[in-house]
């Protein structure tokens, strides 16, 4: 029975757009919209705001103009990028306890050198600057 319930969704989304990033984003919003307006607020434009984030994401999912929804995906996270990168740069910095990370004085650039060297001369990969630090 499970099996055929199975067969039978990836049928019908055969064709259809279905989950991506910017729809993550606005089922997330919309959830914690209801879960604020339910919990404290109770008003009725979070609430048609949840509603609304709600119908777009299900009509974004359905969609079978695939190339228009990957087009706004793309956007959305070249929009996203910087954010998303400094996210990841510093959880990168977090988690790793064999190496420290400068960066250069001229150019900007996050430059990664092993810990526990002492004073070093460090030089900058893509500009070439050298610049002395502890690591």
């Amino acid at each position: 029975m499970l099996e055929k319930m199975k067969t039978t969704l990836l049928r019908f989304m055969q064709g259809r757009y279905g989950a991506d990033q910017l729809n993550t984003l606005l089922l997330t919003l919309a959830v914690l919209i209801t879960l604020l307006n339910s919990l404290t607020l109770r008003s009725a434009i979070l609430t048609l705001l949840a509603d609304i984030l709600l119908i777009w994401t299900i009509f974004r999912m359905f969609s079978r103009n695939t190339w228009k929804r990957r087009k706004e995906n793309n956007r959305y996270l070249e929009l996203t990028r910087p954010v998303r990168s400094w996210f990841s740069l510093t959880r990168r910095r977090l988690t790793d306890r064999e190496h420290r990370y400068f960066v250069c004085p001229h150019c900007h650039q996050n430059v990664r050198v092993p810990r526990g060297r002492g004073r070093i001369e460090i030089t900058c990969p893509r500009c070439k600057t050298t610049f002395e630090r502890k690591s």
